[in-house]
């Protein structure tokens, strides 16, 4: 949903450039397959040297200056498998970024002017999060940030040991056969969970604190902790907050990568969905939405653009047009977003996969 604000730079400081863009989708299991994608580049690669063969020859050797930038930068071809794929971008003038991004689904080449940025919008979302794991003992709050977590704090509650009878001596019988009084055990227990309390109180003091502004919250562990948590959290807080019952304190590693991205994702999607919505409405409200390429391109034009979001269908009909139309958007600092084919596509019934919300509403031109 939202690029890092490095790469926002970046693109708009080389959208005038020759320049070469190469994705990479990850590394499987499978020893059999598990460098297709070396293959796919190198052919896509020589695609283009081939369809530069009648270009200015400064033209082909800026791209096999990008080339080598590209290929000194790939992952080792003895890389372990990863869930994580890759992205290159190398400009004529010789900036360069790469850098891992998860779920890129297929290995490309592209050389054109400006960075191919269409691919990383839709697998894009929330480059950050706050992640909060806990039980009634144990809590850890990291954030999640450039594709790895960060702990941040640690909670325990306060260990208690068995409760034993006073001055080593048994306890007497009670004076009625019938009653009895607070027994060891559940002295304990009271105790256990005071200090349980205790914990969940700090750690719920501690979210508001360590979050950034607008930052999407994943709260995972024991339903119990996790209710608690929730329950005077302030409201601007708790409704950027997710219960996640997978993100658990023994999750880690690849799991928890794996938890993360789908739950950003279903968060990404929700917040296309609730955008789609909005702007249907303010588009029959106050003309400050349109629906529609012609529409949006119009709205491009005059500096009109506030909001870009498009299909994947739409980009691949037209990638030079939708690819064209999102930089524009970027360059107004406009809000872009794609959204991915697939059983949760949404805007694939929106007209021409493409709407824009608006500064100010369109003159009335008849497209």
């Amino acid at each position: 949903m939202r690029l890092p604000d490095d790469l926002v730079r970046f693109v708009r400081e080389q959208r005038d450039l020759p320049t070469l863009t190469v994705y990479v989708e990850a590394s499987p299991e499978d020893p059999a397959v598990r460098h297709a994608w070396q293959v796919k580049l190198r052919k896509g690669i020589n695609d283009i040297r081939h369809s530069l063969a009648r270009a200015d020859r400064s033209e082909r050797e800026a791209f096999e200056r990008c080339a080598t930038a590209v290929l000194d930068r790939l992952p080792p071809e003895d890389a372990p498998p990863s869930t994580l794929g890759w992205v290159c971008f190398a400009t004529a003038n010789g900036e360069t970024v790469a850098r891992e991004i998860p779920d890129i689904r297929e290995t490309s080449a592209h050389w054109g002017i400006g960075p191919q940025i269409v691919p990383y919008l839709l697998v894009a979302t929330d480059t950050h999060a706050l992640i909060v794991q806990a039980d009634r003992e144990h809590a850890r709050i990291g954030r999640w940030e450039g594709e790895q977590l960060v702990a941040l704090e640690q909670f325990e509650s306060e260990r208690v040991h068995g409760i034993g009878p006073t001055m080593g001596r048994p306890a007497k019988a009670g004076f009625h056969s019938g009653t009895r009084g607070a027994t060891g055990a559940d002295e304990e227990q009271r105790i256990k969970q005071d200090a349980s309390e205790k914990m969940l109180a700090q750690v719920r003091h501690r979210i508001p604190l360590l979050a950034h502004a607008n930052e999407p919250i994943l709260i995972g562990g024991s339903t119990d902790a996790t209710t608690a948590l929730l329950a005077d959290l302030p409201a601007p807080v708790r409704e950027r907050t997710h219960v996640v019952p997978d993100l658990s304190l023994a999750t880690h590693g690849g799991d928890l990568a794996g938890v993360i991205h789908a739950t950003l994702h279903a968060d990404a999607a929700q917040w296309r969905r609730q955008r789609v919505e909005s702007l249907r409405g303010t588009a029959r409200a106050n003309g400050k939405a349109v629906e529609g390429l012609q529409r949006a391109q119009a709205a491009a034009q005059m500096g009109a653009l506030a909001e870009l979001l498009f299909s994947e269908s739409a980009w691949r009909q037209q990638p030079e047009v939708i690819e064209q139309l999102v930089h524009r958007a970027m360059r107004e600092g406009a809000i872009v977003a794609a959204d991915p084919s697939g059983d949760g596509a949404i805007l694939d019934g929106v007209h021409d996969g493409v709407i824009a919300g608006l500064r100010f509403p369109l003159p009335e031109t008849g497209i």
